[in-house]
């Protein structure tokens, strides 16, 4: 590239590539800098180089081709993809116009900035001026009466120095407290909003940004702290955290990943950290403790590494035929969460949390209430609430599960507070299907049943399951119907369906219940047995 001066403005003049050059049309681009400093042109210039740099690389990677600078008009004939074109180069000049943009309220900034230095030169300027008289009053008189006391005539002249002071120190900021403190401050604050599983993730987040980027006043972080955080915890290891007894800094972390070379943290935990920190920061740039938010902007691959994945026939038929061995569960126990899982597509925890009166009968139908749990006196770790809004809701116990024995397994139970009464709560977040979840995993990866397919894959069975069939006719199901079962929001946000449906019929629900079917293999009885 080269920078060169047309008139007052420099402008970069970029070559282009010899094998894009029949296609694009032209040997060269220009683009103007909007600036006369040769200094911030070369700056500007690498900046629209980078962008011209990657728009020739794209060009390359489609089909050995090259798309146009100018209008469509100049594409080749024989070129086939002329509205793929087209929208690159729209993106390409929306890149370089931004920029230009960037440029001009810049120098917008700068001249604004010019603007009040003056208007502050001529305050002092205009102080000056009536002051002089008083003063040279003063020296001519001190001359001509040698016993003269200025003292009074000095304090004048005191207190118009000090005005000048005045008009050019800088207004000064507000002191911020330190990261530290602000955590504490932010968290006291919303700990009416937040559950301890919530406070812990910040903690252990702000934990962290100490460790990479020590505790100083909340204000003086930059971005290159939050860029450095960044690049850090990208090279930490991806079980980091998974045990209380690990206390290892990040620095100490980061080197063991890098000499064990093991996977890397995903994306979303990344950002979910900077959710956090971001959080924090939107909450005292609200009290003009911090000049900006230095979480804002920045980019995640947030693409799960393991996709979630149903459970295909043969994986069915692996866990149906394998024999439940665990010490600390019942195969019983096991069985029926199964079966509820498969059949019902309810959580995890919410299964592990059904207290023996969640489950009534409501007009001859004997259902699960999923509802907001109480916690009994001197057990807070028992107060629980559904996911979301639509989690709160009522689950027909189906056929199939009926048919199991079920009902007979809630009536042996009765004078268990909760139904599956050999689960304990356990694990920072005092989860009541911790134990299940990792005797489960353990269980299933034993019998080669990849990761992906997890328990939580029952409900994407259920979901899949039960949208295939058809809403139309008597045997039909409504998706506001499966929505509701399931727990889900539901895609239509219509009035009727939003205020006037509050509820929707046990008896329909019921329907969806019956509707879940799946090959003759699986059975819950088999489960059980």
């Amino acid at each position: 590239m080269k920078v060169v001066r047309i008139g007052t403005t420099y402008n970069l003049r970029r070559w282009v590539p010899l094998d894009l050059r029949k296609i694009l049309g032209k040997n060269e681009m220009w683009h103007s800098l909007e600036t006369s400093d040769k200094e911030i042109a070369k700056v500007r210039g690498c900046a629209i180089f980078g962008i011209t740099s990657q728009f020739f690389s794209v060009v390359r990677t489609m089909n050995d081709k090259s798309y146009l600078y100018d209008d469509m008009q100049d594409i080749a004939d024989g070129y086939s993809n002329k509205d793929v074109i087209k929208d690159i180069i729209d993106t390409y000049e929306a890149h370089i116009n931004e920029l230009r943009i960037q440029y001009k309220l810049q120098q917008a900034e700068h001249y604004m900035q010019r603007m009040e230095d003056y208007q502050k030169y001529k305050k002092v300027e205009n102080i000056i001026n009536v002051a002089k008289p008083e003063l040279d009053a003063v020296l001519s008189y001190m001359k001509e009466h040698k016993d003269f006391n200025a003292y009074d005539s000095i304090q004048k002249m005191q207190q118009q120095f000090m005005d000048i002071q005045g008009w050019v120190k800088p207004p000064e900021k507000k002191r911020s407290p330190a990261f530290s403190v602000a955590v504490d401050e932010y968290l006291k604050a919303h700990s009416e909003k937040m559950n301890d599983s919530d406070s812990r993730g910040f903690r252990n987040t702000a934990q962290r940004f100490i460790e990479i980027c020590g505790d100083h006043d909340i204000r003086d972080y930059t971005g290159e702290d939050s860029g450095k955080f960044k690049e850090l915890m990208e090279k930490m290891p991806e079980n980091y955290g998974k045990s209380s007894k690990d206390v290892r800094t990040v620095q100490e972390l980061v080197a063991y990943c890098q000499k064990s070379k093991l996977p890397r943290i995903s994306e979303k935990t990344i950002k979910n950290h900077f959710a956090r920190l971001s959080a924090i920061w939107r909450y005292y740039l609200l009290r003009e403790l911090v000049d900006r938010n230095i979480f804002v902007g920045w980019k995640f691959d947030a693409k799960p590494k393991i996709k979630r994945i149903r459970w295909n026939d043969e994986q069915l038929q692996v866990l149906a035929s394998a024999q439940w061995n665990s010490t600390v569960i019942s195969r019983q126990t096991y069985g029926y969460i199964v079966g509820l899982g498969a059949y019902c597509g309810m959580r995890l925890e919410e299964i592990c949390r059904i207290r023996t009166e969640d489950i009534q009968e409501i007009r001859g139908i004997t259902c699960i209430l999923i509802r907001e749990h109480t916690a009994r006196k001197n057990r807070p770790w028992e107060s629980w609430n559904p996911k979301t809004e639509a989690g709160e809701r009522v689950v027909p116990i189906g056929n199939a599960l009926i048919n199991a024995g079920f009902l007979d397994f809630v009536n042996n139970n009765k004078k268990s507070y909760y139904l599956f009464g050999e689960l304990k709560f356990s694990g920072k977040d005092k989860k009541r299907s911790q134990q299940f979840q990792q005797s489960f995993s353990k269980f299933k990866l034993k019998h080669g049943i990849p990761r992906g397919v997890d328990f939580h894959s029952f409900r994407h069975n259920v979901a899949t399951k039960l949208r295939n069939i058809s809403d139309s006719g008597d045997g039909g199901l409504r998706e506001v119907w499966i929505d509701n079962f399931l727990g889900h929001e539901g895609q239509n946000r219509s009035v009727g369906n939003t205020i006037y449906l509050d509820e929707i019929d046990v008896e329909n629900l019921k329907k969806v219940a019956d509707s879940v079917i799946y090959p003759d293999f699986w059975t819950v009885e088999r489960i059980v047995q």
